[in-house]
């Protein structure tokens, strides 16, 4: 009997989950602390997801555009916060201060609206057009001014 239980909590939640487990990552392992990149465009498009947001923005760089995916909290982190989760919008300029993935030689994430890559980042510190800076996500890297 004692081997049945275990085995049925073992693969109990696997199973509940249709195959949706998966490990956590690390900050290190995923994301270059080398150096901030700050960047600023307009906001295509917002997945409030859990365990991580996603916004998309278009960047001009080098007379062309560029799509990049900004990693940030799962949305009962930033309702915790006191923000709602829908006060980033398609449309909205944005800038962000934070860390590229490690894998961003090519890109690494896809906009869930049109499908386009995107490159990826670990955004630290947003910026509204309204030059409001706040902490989006807090690795304590410290290269962002207000991630400490």
């Amino acid at each position: 009997m004692k081997l049945v239980t275990m085995v049925a909590l073992a693969v109990g939640p696997a199973v509940m989950s249709g195959g949706h487990i998966a490990a956590h990552h690390s900050f290190e392992g995923e994301f270059d602390n080398s150096v901030a990149v700050t960047i600023s465009g307009v906001v295509t498009s917002v997945e409030m997801v859990n365990p991580h947001s996603w916004i998309y923005l278009d960047v001009q760089a080098d007379g062309a555009v560029e799509r990049w995916a900004l990693e940030g909290p799962g949305p009962f982190s930033i309702q915790r916060r006191g923000f709602d989760t829908g006060f980033i919008k398609a449309g909205d300029e944005l800038g962000a201060c934070g860390y590229l993935a490690r894998a961003d030689a090519t890109t690494t994430k896809r906009d869930p609206q049109t499908g386009r890559a995107a490159r990826k980042m670990q955004a630290a510190v947003l910026t509204t057009p309204a030059r409001v800076r706040f902490v989006w996500n807090n690795y304590r890297q410290q290269k962002c001014g207000l991630d400490r």
